[in-house]
């Protein structure tokens, strides 16, 4: 194995561990809150106190952001489908294998900025102190690295 497929394994498998750990800490967190990680949207709307009238406001904006959520993790795992066969057939860091790592990477990029958008979309419909509490609230999952809250 040359040096090039060493280092893009090498890359590969990191990037795999920060996947899996990312998602193991997810899935840590709210459990230790008692949650089944599906129902992370609903312990947020409970932490705010939303209104029955907040909840139907917020229903087209959740709606959106689930298709594109929807969409975006869709094009992750054919990113990921397509960098493994052409890491079987290529055996090498070929162009294509470059170009599907990075259309992983922007896939990725992209669901952060809709997560983030749909936060303060959000923000349209909440009060100031609920705005300001589900801006704490995005602020520590982002910082909560080690999954203690």
């Amino acid at each position: 194995m040359n040096g090039r497929a060493l280092q893009l394994l090498l890359m590969l498998a990191l990037v795999a561990l920060v996947s899996a750990a990312t998602c193991f800490t997810t899935v840590r967190v709210l459990e230790k809150r008692g949650e089944d990680p599906a129902s992370a949207h609903r312990w947020i709307h409970r932490q705010l106190g939303l209104t029955a009238d907040q909840d139907r406001a917020l229903a087209p904006i959740e709606a959106a952001f689930q298709a594109r959520k929807g969409e975006l993790t869709r094009r992750i795992a054919q990113a990921n489908a397509e960098l493994a066969t052409a890491i079987k057939e290529d055996k090498a860091e070929t162009p294509r294998v470059v170009y599907l790592v990075e259309e992983i990477h922007a896939a990725q990029g992209d669901l952060q900025k809709a997560t983030l958008q749909h936060v303060f979309d959000m923000q349209g419909v909440l009060r100031p102190d609920q705005s300001e509490k589900l801006l704490d609230l995005t602020a520590r999952a982002l910082a909560d690295v080690d999954g203690e809250p």
